[in-house]
């Protein structure tokens, strides 16, 4: 895109960001993209005993496994070493270990996100959004609004300098499907199919679920998830990521675009862009995350529960799009390479 062309797309975007004003989300929050363990969940009995990966020589207890405070590192020799306070260990009684919840290798759970190879400059700005407020979650609390507060400036700047160093690899493998395994919320809001499986049809949702339950429980860094999604869901989400909506005959628009192209500031392989074209706003990489975490960020723009320098570009475009619309930009920005 030419410099003009690159001007006249950030112009006509702030424009409609100041003239839209949107706050307030176009439908109810889908309850499967903001999953919570249930008040009245009783985990299995704690043995004591130190329990072992495949390829680990390393043991945690299911007690050690679960301590915020301290995240297992079940394969110390596949990363860079970890910053002590507050990636690897935390600081009571606000600043919870990082990877206790993104994983040693960033790439985290559908209910926390992926930080892998995020810019340290966008991380921060993250921060500094959770703790002014400016991001929150539109269903229940965020922990991090809290740890971002905790946070001294040299853990913060540790922290994202370790995760943006890390590499972008495949995590996610999504699946059309119109039937999908019911599951259950089990501890920190991870989603996992029932056993015996059972089926259910998919409706309008992201089905995400570990491959491997229980080394996901673990907090397993080898343990990948899949996301099943509505049929069609990636061929409409790539004509949507690539046009904004727009239908065309050969090189005539018949419908015209809702919105600018996804891959306009997220790039053609929406791996992101240092900073959207003719701005100092950093942009984040979509491809291969998750797509219920995608779903949920595009929904908390929508309804103002996320605000701020990162996503005011973003607000005229979550303030357009239907929940399918959602589904379809996120699976298909979920089923890219990272």
């Amino acid at each position: 895109m030419s410099g003009t062309g690159r001007a006249l797309l950030t112009a006509t975007l702030l424009v409609v960001a100041l003239a839209t004003g949107f706050s307030a989300a176009n439908f109810e929050p889908p309850e499967w993209a903001y999953p919570s363990t249930p008040r009245d969940f009783k985990p299995d009995p704690d043995d004591g005993k130190p329990k072992r990966l495949v390829g680990s020589t390393k043991k945690h207890t299911y007690a050690q496994v679960q301590d915020p405070f301290t995240a297992p590192d079940w394969y110390p020799t596949e990363h860079p070493k970890m910053p002590d306070v507050p990636v690897a260990k935390g600081r009571r009684p606000d600043v919870r270990a990082c990877a206790s919840c993104h994983l040693t290798n960033g790439l985290g759970h559908p209910q926390s996100g992926n930080l892998a190879g995020l810019t340290a400059e966008y991380m921060l700005l993250q921060l500094a959004d959770f703790r002014t407020g400016a991001r929150h979650a539109s269903v229940g609390e965020s922990p991090m609004a809290t740890i971002a507060r905790a946070l001294t400036p040299e853990e913060a700047k540790a922290a994202v300098e370790y995760f943006a160093g890390l590499p972008r690899t495949p995590w996610v493998t999504v699946v059309e499907t119109a039937m999908v395994p019911k599951t259950r919320i089990v501890e920190s809001g991870l989603r996992i199919p029932l056993e015996p499986e059972e089926l259910e049809p998919i409706g309008q949702r992201i089905v995400e679920v570990p491959k491997f339950p229980s080394r996901s429980a673990a907090l397993d860094p080898h343990a990948p998830f899949t996301a099943y999604v509505p049929m069609g869901s990636l061929r409409r989400g790539r004509a949507f990521v690539s046009s904004g909506g727009a239908v065309m005959r050969g090189t005539t628009v018949v419908v015209p675009g809702k919105t600018p192209p996804c891959t306009q500031c997220h790039g053609v392989s929406l791996r992101g862009m240092a900073h959207a074209p003719d701005t100092d706003t950093p942009v984040p990489a979509l491809a291969g995350r998750s797509p219920t975490y995608i779903l949920r960020q595009l929904y908390d723009v929508q309804s103002g529960a996320r605000s701020g320098k990162t996503v005011e570009l973003m607000k005229p475009i979550a303030a357009q799009l239907t929940l399918q619309e959602m589904i379809d930009v996120a699976a298909y920005s979920a089923s890219k390479m990272p």
